[in-house]
C-alpha cells in the first residue's frame, strides 16, 4: 500500500481489525498515543500475542505507550499492562505531561511506515495506512516530542519485593 491507499474507518470493529493487523506486521517499533490504553484497539488476545512475539524477537524491539490516564486500564486489568510488567526491557508505558494534555487524538505507529490515526479519543473514526512513510514521520515527530516530556507511569510498573 502507499499514501494513496489510505483506509478510512468508522467503527470499533474495523478499527480493532486494523490495529491488530498493524501490530502483527511490526518489526522494529510500536508507538501508541491515546487518552487511555484503548480497550477497543489494544485489549485483545491477538494484540498481546503479537506484542509478546514482537518484543521477544529482537533485543532492539521497542513498544512505547503514551497515555493521559492509566487508571481505567489498571482497574479493568488491561492485558497490555500485564505484558508490560513482564517485558520491562521492551515495553514501556509513560504518562503524557501536562503541557501536552490538549492532544486528544489517538494514534498507533508501526515501524517507520504504517499508522492508524483517529482524531478524537473514544470515537473510532479515522484513517490507517500500511505504507505511508511521510505521514508516519509527521506523527512520529509529535510522538517523540510528547514521549520526551512524558514520565514513566509508576502505576503500571511491576512491583518487586
Amino acid at each position: 500500500m502507499s499514501a494513496d491507499t489510505t483506509i478510512h474507518f468508522d467503527g470499533r470493529e474495523r478499527s480493532a481489525e486494523l490495529a491488530i493487523s498493524l501490530i502483527q506486521q511490526a518489526k522494529r517499533s510500536i508507538c501508541f498515543l491515546g487518552v487511555t490504553l484503548d480497550n477497543v484497539l489494544l485489549d485483545h488476545a491477538e494484540v498481546v500475542t503479537s506484542l509478546s512475539a514482537f518484543s521477544r524477537r529482537t533485543s532492539h524491539a521497542q513498544a512505547c505507550f503514551l497515555v493521559h490516564d492509566s487508571q481505567l486500564a489498571i482497574s479493568q486489568g488491561h492485558r497490555v499492562i500485564a505484558l508490560a510488567q513482564k517485558l520491562t526491557n521492551s515495553i514501556e508505558i509513560r504518562m503524557v505531561s501536562e503541557q501536552y494534555k490538549a492532544i486528544k487524538q489517538t494514534f498507533l505507529l508501526i515501524n517507520d511506515d504504517a499508522y492508524l490515526c483517529g482524531q478524537t479519543a473514544g470515537r473510532y473514526l479515522g484513517r490507517a495506512n500500511f505504507d505511508d512513510v511521510s505521514e508516519n514521520r509527521q506523527l512520529q515527530q509529535l510522538f517523540n516530542t510528547v514521549w520526551d516530556h512524558g514520565n514513566p507511569d509508576l502505576m503500571t510498573r511491576r512491583l518487586t519485593l
